[in-house]
């Protein structure tokens, strides 16, 4: 469960999707519209705070948003989920610190030390180049999906947690919506944890906006069942699923399922390395080699086999792809870059690569 230690400051820069490490800021020509609607005090083309009231760290202060303007007004959205562990008790959330931000405000200056003097990735081949860009901050501890407040106790010392990712995710959309009601395009995605909350609140972003598909990109956030502590998850974050999704409180996969059945054109795209270690170590399959094929093989074969449900899949135990996008070749000669492209417009060609 050190892998949280080891690994948090990768996610700084995975979603090259949304954006380049390194190099100045560029702002933009002053306050500027989303869609339309005046956001006062909002440059262009720089990342920008926003506060969002009523939203919450583990640690009970308050956070909101990171977000980044087109150069010119668009009706396009894209919103990247932060990844970072996860955690369900005093021993992982402050011995092993397996989730990150469990014990620290998550606020501006979280945000400006992250990304660094990032710039947004405004490329002519990137498909979200006109998109406003949001990245939502990962310090709850519960895959962005909880809604509950625990107080976790060791000997004389207590801490009081709150799992309230679904409920921060709400008032996010809220939100945004209200900036971009009319939206034509709303993309959702999100590297490990946040793969899996870009996910389990995909719901709330359909409910929205009604008229879209919003796809979902999920790096390395394969819903495989998880063969230890769900039941200690759900219990402690009040784990939050897509309405109607039976058998989701005894098999984490029904997620997708459910999400198919509800919502048939919205694409699902998973990211995977067929056995990969973190999962393996977080979802209880062990760490011997090829522990995890088998369930991601029953995972492409029996729930990715929709035409809105495709995956780009590479053997080996590795964690997350998004900081390749550019670079990573897949089976095939398949580059990311193409798959990712295929996904977001809805390309008929877009299909399983392995």
């Amino acid at each position: 469960m050190d892998y949280t230690a080891r690994m948090s400051a990768r996610f700084v820069c995975l979603a090259v999707v949304m954006f380049s490490c390194g190099g100045d800021d560029a702002p933009g020509a002053g306050d500027a519209p989303i869609g339309g609607i005046d956001a006062p005090g909002l440059p262009r083309n720089v990342w920008t705070w926003l506060d969002i009231p009523g939203n919450t760290c583990a640690n009970g202060t308050p956070t909101g948003i990171g977000i980044n303007l087109p150069p010119e007004p668009s009706d396009e959205l894209f919103v990247y989920f932060e990844g970072g562990g996860a955690c369900w008790d005093f021993a992982t959330c402050f011995t092993l610190k397996s989730a990150v931000n469990i014990e620290t405000a998550y606020d501006a200056a979280t945000l400006a030390a992250n990304l660094n003097g990032a710039q947004a990735d405004r490329s002519p081949g990137n498909v979200f180049k006109n998109a406003t860009l949001v990245w939502v901050p990962y310090c709850t501890g519960d895959l962005h999906a909880g809604i509950e407040t625990r107080t976790y106790t060791s000997g004389p010392t207590s801490h009081e947690v709150h799992h309230v990712g679904a409920t921060n995710t709400q008032h996010i959309v809220d939100a945004l919506h209200a900036m971009q009601p009319s939206a034509t395009h709303v993309w959702i995605g999100g590297s490990s944890a946040g793969g899996y909350g870009a996910t389990l609140n995909h719901h709330r972003f359909a409910a929205a906006w009604p008229t879209l598909d919003v796809p979902v990109l999920q790096d390395s956030s394969p819903f495989v069942p998880v063969l230890a502590a769900y039941a200690t998850w759900r219990t402690a974050w009040s784990l939050q699923y897509p309405p109607g999704c039976t058998g989701c409180d005894t098999n984490l996969t029904n997620v997708v399922d459910t999400i198919v059945a509800a919502h048939p054109d919205a694409r699902l795209g998973l990211l995977h390395y067929d056995d990969d270690a973190v999962i393996k170590q977080y979802f209880g399959y062990g760490v011997g080699t090829g522990a995890l094929v088998p369930a991601t093989n029953e995972l492409l074969a029996n729930h990715y086999n929709h035409s809105s449900t495709k995956a780009f899949v590479i053997a080996g135990q590795n964690h997350t792809m998004f900081g390749q996008l550019g670079t990573l070749v897949g089976p095939g000669g398949v580059t990311l870059s193409s798959w990712v492209t295929q996904w977001a417009t809805g390309d008929a060609a877009w299909a399983t690569v392995r």
